[in-house]
């Protein structure tokens, strides 16, 4: 792990801005289908290469290459079996050992994101399961994943409901609640360093991911709508002929994000802090 070197370091103006989005080839013939996504959200971590290999057919693979801190890529539809998930440091040999693996055994209509969590030293792949169920009437379905160091132990409350508390361990993922439907505004308690408010707008029977970064003192946090009425919710793509391929040699798609944007349904808060080492 030593080896991977950071070659450049984000504006904290743009952080979360692009994307890069992974569009798995299916393999042939299966009984059910899931869904899968990719993150990179290890703050300290470079640059990663990530393969997703199928072992039903050991030589169908695909690679997307150098994602960064920050990036969530949308769901892509893959047939229900067991896949392999690894990262490599970017650039380095796809046959090389890599950095950190996992497994995951995909089950029919499941979602799932496999995230790189936590600081470099002791990095890990987590398989996290998505709850792409469709919420009560009236409700949203939330969780929130810490990946900014400078948090700490986070506590998220709702400024409408201050007294229910979530807590949201630094390098993992928190429980999913139910929340009423509509514009709230979240307040993020950090351990160290102020309070931050992200205003959201939840709509009724959808579900969403809170991401909280940090990159260089600046807290950002990230509200990505997953599922909307029990189906994921996908984002268009476009291709490109310079990112990750098929083993037919053919492009895959990447999409640029812009999360500030209406359409991608994130809303970004960015707050000047204090560093604190």
């Amino acid at each position: 792990m030593g080896s991977i070197r950071s070659t450049r370091r984000v504006s904290a103006a743009v952080v979360g801005a692009l994307f890069a989005l992974l569009a798995l080839p299916v393999p042939a013939q299966a009984a059910g289908n899931c869904y899968l996504r990719l993150a990179h959200l290890s703050p300290d971590t470079p640059s990663v290469d990530v393969t997703v290999t199928a072992f039903s057919r050991p030589d169908w693979s695909v690679t997307i290459k150098g994602v960064g801190y920050g990036a969530l890529s949308d769901y892509q539809r893959i047939e229900t079996g067991t896949y392999t998930v690894a990262m490599r440091p970017a650039g380095a040999d796809p046959a090389s050992k890599p950095v950190i693996s996992a497994t995951i055994d995909g089950a029919d209509g499941k979602a799932y994101t496999v995230a790189g969590l936590g600081k470099f030293a002791d990095l890990s792949l987590k398989v996290l399961d998505d709850d792409i169920g469709l919420p009560p009437a009236g409700q949203a379905r939330m969780r929130v994943v810490n990946a900014a160091p400078l948090a700490g132990d986070l506590a998220v409350s709702r400024l409408t409901d201050p007294t229910k508390v979530e807590h949201a361990i630094f390098g993992q993922s928190g429980n999913y609640e139910l929340v009423p439907a509509g514009d709230t505004v979240l307040k993020l308690a950090p351990q160290q360093g102020r309070n931050t408010e992200l205003p959201v707008k939840l709509e009724a029977g959808s579900v969403y991911s809170v991401l909280v970064l940090e990159r260089d003192g600046v807290l950002s946090a990230v509200a990505r709508q997953d599922a909307k009425g029990a189906e994921v919710v996908p984002m268009g793509a476009i291709e490109a002929g310079d990112g990750a391929t098929a083993p037919d040699g053919s492009p895959l798609p990447l999409v640029m994000l812009a999360v500030a944007a209406a359409a991608g349904g994130a809303l970004v808060l960015a707050v000047r802090r204090r560093r604190t080492g």
